[in-house]
């Protein structure tokens, strides 16, 4: 029976748990949420994606799921059998998920019209409803990155830190193809995830450009777009 994902691709962490299961080869079906409800049904202690459904067991949180998927099917690993690396690894991809994460969401609320229409286009939400909806999100999500913090900075400031996190990823990178040496883990995967929304769902050309004037990071995203993406591997679900 396939494992089953919970959510959609508008979440960079439902991109970070299919990007890994492509990579291990494991069949899996994408469930899409059908009404606005379902996340809170699907994972009510949090409300969020992804929650995965593996051997009858219920995951939530991306972190989680890609553990499990580690012990279900070693082979090849999202975290190295080296202690050191794979501590490594598990401080990367948790950067990745916070630090990034939240400096991606304020940009992307910097202008909140289309941050919400990107967003509602990806929901099981009816044409009547997306006004209300959209309203309520643009006042909810903005709340939310302003109480972070980020959300209070000048979008400027914004551009120019994430040009130095992605500076940063360029210096752990060096001249390895991945992000800790040969093999593709857990930290590119997040990484990638982060970056590639900015490219798919909701479009930015400063954001855009930080990647591209970096060539080792544009090429190193194209690798691990290549191995984890669908229209990449073949037979891949979803």
């Amino acid at each position: 029976m396939p494992i089953e994902i919970f959510g959609s691709l508008v979440s960079p962490f439902v991109d970070k748990v299919t990007r890994a299961l492509r990579w291990k080869g494991l069949p899996f079906e994408l469930v899409l949420p059908a009404r606005f409800g379902d996340f809170a049904r699907w994972s009510p202690e949090t409300g969020k994606m992804p929650v995965a459904r593996i051997e009858g067991d219920t995951i939530t949180d991306s972190t989680f799921i890609l553990r499990r998927l580690d012990a279900l099917q070693p082979e090849p690993p999202l975290f190295a059998k080296d202690p050191e690396r794979a501590a490594a690894q598990r401080l990367l991809e948790d950067w990745a998920d916070e630090s990034l994460y939240w400096l991606r969401r304020a940009l992307l609320f910097q202008d909140p019209e289309r941050a919400a229409n990107a967003i509602i286009a990806a929901l099981p939400i009816p044409a009547v409803a997306r006004p209300l909806v959209r309203r309520v999100m643009i006042r909810q999500l903005g709340a939310q990155v302003r109480a972070q913090g980020m959300g209070r900075l000048p979008r400027e400031t914004l551009v120019r830190e994430l040009g130095l996190r992605l500076d940063d990823v360029v210096g752990v990178l060096g001249v390895r193809p991945f992000l800790f040496g040969e093999a593709l883990g857990a930290a590119d995967l997040a990484v990638a995830a982060q970056l590639h929304f900015h490219t798919t769902v909701a479009t930015q050309p400063d954001v855009a450009k930080a990647v591209v004037v970096r060539p080792a990071l544009a090429t190193w995203k194209e690798r691990v777009d290549a191995r984890t993406l669908p229209t990449h591997r073949a037979g891949a679900a979803a």
